[in-house]
């Protein structure tokens, strides 16, 4: 049995992430892949969506500029044959200000002959908006 092509993709986001070493990364990149981060573009540059292999390792090279991976946990994690979906929770430092991070996000990824193709994260991102805020976020109550 060979290995998930989710397995070698995570490997190397958290390297890329972690040590700036994006070779891996870039080997498993398809040339055409989309990737989109759903959430506020305003705060948080690296949201949106990118297209093809430079523009994906140019916003990954910016998350890990931004951040660095303390721990993560795997809450659940389907795998197809060409496809995988994680429901993830991370523990993050921001570079700028080492202040501690809890994200949780969903990932949906499809591959083509081994290679990431397409990638759409869904982040929780009301928490991280209040922690980057460093405060609450009141919204008005709806009758």
């Amino acid at each position: 049995m060979t290995e998930h092509s989710l397995w070698r993709f995570s490997r190397a986001i958290h390297l890329a992430l972690n040590d700036n070493s994006t070779s891996d990364l870039e080997s498993i990149l398809d040339d055409n892949i989309e990737w989109t981060i759903y959430g506020p573009i305003d705060m948080f540059g690296f949201f949106g969506t990118h297209r093809g292999k430079p523009a994906v390792l140019d916003v990954v090279r910016k998350i890990a500029d931004t951040i660095r991976l303390v721990r993560f946990d795997r809450e659940a994690v389907m795998l197809g044959d060409d496809t995988a979906a994680s429901l993830m929770r991370y523990s993050l430092t921001a570079k700028d200000s080492d202040q501690s991070i809890s994200v949780r996000l969903a990932h949906f990824a499809q591959f083509k002959a081994g290679r990431l193709s397409n990638m759409r994260v869904i982040v929780d991102t009301f928490d991280l908006v209040e922690q980057a805020l460093g405060r609450p976020i009141h919204l008005p109550k709806i009758a």
